[in-house]
C-alpha cells in the first residue's frame, strides 16, 4: 500500500479508443484525452491537476499504452489511482497502471522508444465493426514488397520525406530501431520503433509502405524518397483509424 511522497510525481499508462477523442492535446472545446484525464484527475486530487503525455496522437488514433504523468495532491495508495480516476472518465478511456516515479519524470524527454503499429484490413468488403480500428482498403497489398521497403528505412535518418508540417521540431534526425510488416489474424500489421517520430511520420511510413504494396513506388525507391526530404515525394498519410501507440520504454 505505497503512497506517493510531495516530492514524487504519479506515471500513468492509459489506453483509449481514439474515436472518442479529437486527439490526445488540450482543446479550447472539444473533448480530448488530456482534458478528460485533468478533469477527472483534478476531482480525485480537489485540486487543479496537469498533466505530461509521451506523444501527442491524433483524432482518431487509438492507444493502449500511452504515458502521462502528474504531481498529486492527495496522498492516496498507488494501486489505488486507477480506480478513482477511472469511475469518473469517459468509457473510451482509461487508466491501466500507475506508479511512483522522480519529480523529473519527463514522458517526452525520458523516452527510450515507442512502439507503434498500424492494422490494415483488405478485401472486397470492409466490416462495419473494424472501421474505427482498422484500415480498410479494396485491394490486395504484397506484403514481401512492403517488408523490403520498409528495410531500407531502418537506421538514423533525416525523416522529413514523411513529415507533414504543422509541429515545428529542432531536428527531423530520428532513429528507426524496427519496421516490421507481416500478416496476422487476416490483416497486415506494421509494427514500428523508434527513439521518437514526427508528426504524423508513422502513418505517412505506412501510407508509402502501402503504394509499395499496390505497386505505385517500388521498394528500392525508399532510399531516394529518404534523401530527397521531399514530403511530395512520398505517399499519403494512412488514416488515423488503423494507428495504434502500443508502448513507451523508459
Amino acid at each position: 500500500m505505497i503512497a506517493v511522497s510531495g516530492a514524487e510525481m504519479v506515471k500513468m499508462i492509459v489506453a483509449y479508443d481514439g474515436g472518442d477523442f479529437h486527439g490526445f492535446q488540450r482543446q479550447r472545446e472539444e473533448p480530448t484525452v488530456q482534458s478528460s484525464l485533468e478533469r477527472a484527475l483534478s476531482e480525485v486530487n480537489r485540486a487543479e491537476v496537469s498533466i505530461q503525455g509521451a506523444g501527442r496522437t491524433d483524432a482518431g488514433v487509438h492507444a493502449r499504452g500511452q504515458v502521462v504523468a502528474f504531481r498529486p495532491r492527495v496522498q492516496i495508495p498507488l494501486h489505488r489511482w486507477p480506480r478513482a480516476v477511472n469511475r469518473l472518465l469517459p468509457s473510451g478511456l482509461v487508466v491501466r497502471s500507475a506508479e511512483s516515479v522522480g519529480q523529473d519524470f519527463d514522458p517526452v524527454r525520458h523516452a527510450r522508444w515507442k512502439h507503434y503499429r498500424y492494422e490494415i484490413s483488405c478485401g472486397e468488403n470492409p466490416s462495419p465493426f473494424e472501421r474505427r480500428y482498422v484500415c480498410w482498403l479494396p485491394t490486395q497489398l504484397s506484403v514481401s514488397k512492403m517488408q523490403c521497403a520498409g528495410h531500407r528505412l531502418l537506421g538514423r535518418h533525416d525523416f522529413s520525406s514523411f513529415q507533414v508540417s504543422g509541429r515545428p521540431v529542432a531536428s527531423p534526425v530520428r532513429s528507426l530501431y524496427q519496421l516490421a510488416v507481416h500478416r496476422q489474424e487476416g490483416r497486415i500489421i506494421t509494427d514500428m520503433v523508434a527513439d521518437g517520430f514526427l508528426y504524423k511520420m508513422a502513418r505517412s511510413i505506412v501510407g508509402t509502405l502501402i503504394y509499395v504494396g499496390e505497386g505505385r513506388i517500388m521498394p528500392e525507391e525508399m532510399r531516394d524518397i529518404l534523401r530527397e526530404r521531399n514530403r511530395s515525394r512520398a505517399g499519403p498519410t494512412a488514416p488515423a483509424q488503423g494507428l495504434y501507440m502500443l508502448r513507451v520504454q523508459y
